[in-house]
């Protein structure tokens, strides 16, 4: 081979390699290209406050956004509302306590709980003024007590009495909103309300020595749950990943910074950052699905059904209203459900 073919075989290699460097250079890693689309949009109606943190710190750090998820957000002060906004129409994610969850369902409203984002043994309490008579759970016979229909408080409240042996015929039940059932407590309308937080701690902070709090951590778990409509997670499953993958993130943020966390779930809701910090060490932040979740699903609708809370008698199977696919990719191991 003469030189001036070693020149051109030697030049051509260069430019082969150079080109080769420029088009890979440009070809996104696998897991960026989703990353450098246009973030796909949804509306989300979360609580601010207590109950749905990693909702909340997924905004504030803009986790949806760095999973593709412009996410419009509906806030709310409880669930409940959101729920109820979800079902409208007027958002596609919601956050919401499992009982609100099983009083949709049972009602017939095709739900998909995408995961369970947290929990808590220590959650709800009966309040009761102490001038009405009331130092034990005993003393809760023959009085007033008010709650919210359906909701977790109503749920504790029935077995917490039950427990002690008080019959649901043996007091005076009153039916309030929840954002009035501190103001019937002040005022002497009712002796007692069953309240979950945080306005059970701002209740207690607020009549400090007139009243006394029977917590039960052995009768019930409450859960705080992402759902979206059934139909929309079959034409959206993409959206749900993302939506969960955030949630994850949030997780994560809340263990490894649980004080900075508190400072945003406070600065976000208003509430005094004393009181979070109080709340904070009965709440657990995890992403999952467990199988406890159905069956606290199947237990309240027993007993939605035996207090004539609702019509239906028939109990639904909890499993076809579980969206295990979404958790399964983002999440495989926090998936424990028997089905």
């Amino acid at each position: 081979m003469n030189k001036s073919a070693q020149i051109f075989i030697g030049v051509t290699a260069v430019v082969v390699v150079i080109l080769t460097a420029l088009i890979y250079s440009k070809t996104p890693l696998p897991g960026e290209v989703e990353k450098t689309r246009q973030p796909e949009k949804a509306t989300l109606a979360y609580v601010t406050t207590t109950p749905a943190v990693l909702a909340g710190i997924a905004l504030h750090q803009g986790y949806y956004r760095q999973e593709g998820l412009e996410i419009t957000a509906r806030p709310h002060t409880f669930g409940k509302a959101a729920l109820e906004d979800m079902l409208e129409g007027s958002a596609d994610f919601a956050t919401a306590a499992e009982s609100s969850i099983m009083m949709a369902i049972m009602k017939g409203e095709s739900i998909s709980i995408l995961a369970t984002i947290q929990t808590s043994n220590r959650c709800n309490a009966i309040v009761a003024r102490i001038d009405s008579g009331i130092l034990r759970p005993e003393d809760l016979k023959g009085k007033k007590i008010a709650t919210t229909p359906g909701a977790p408080p109503d749920f504790f409240m029935d077995a917490y009495l039950s427990r002690h042996g008080i019959a649901r015929e043996e007091y005076e039940r009153v039916d309030l909103e929840p954002e009035s059932l501190q103001d019937a407590l002040v005022s002497g309308q009712v002796d007692a309300v069953s309240v979950c937080q945080p306005f059970l701690i701002q209740m207690e902070k607020k009549l400090g020595d007139r009243v006394v709090s029977f917590y039960d951590e052995n009768i019930y778990t409450w859960t705080f749950n992402v759902v979206a409509k059934q139909e929309f997670v079959r034409n959206n499953p993409e959206k749900a990943k993302k939506l969960l993958r955030a949630l994850v993130l949030a997780e994560e943020f809340v263990k490894e910074d649980p004080d900075e966390a508190q400072k945003i779930v406070a600065d976000n809701s208003g509430m005094d950052p004393s009181l979070v910090g109080e709340i904070w060490p009965n709440m657990k932040f995890n992403v999952t699905l467990n199988q406890f979740l159905v069956l606290a699903l199947e237990d309240e609708s027993r007993w939605a059904i035996d207090s004539g809370i609702i019509a239906k008698k028939k109990i639904p199977n909890f499993l076809d209203y579980i969206y295990f696919d979404g958790l399964e990719a983002v999440k495989p191991k926090a998936v424990r459900m028997l089905r």
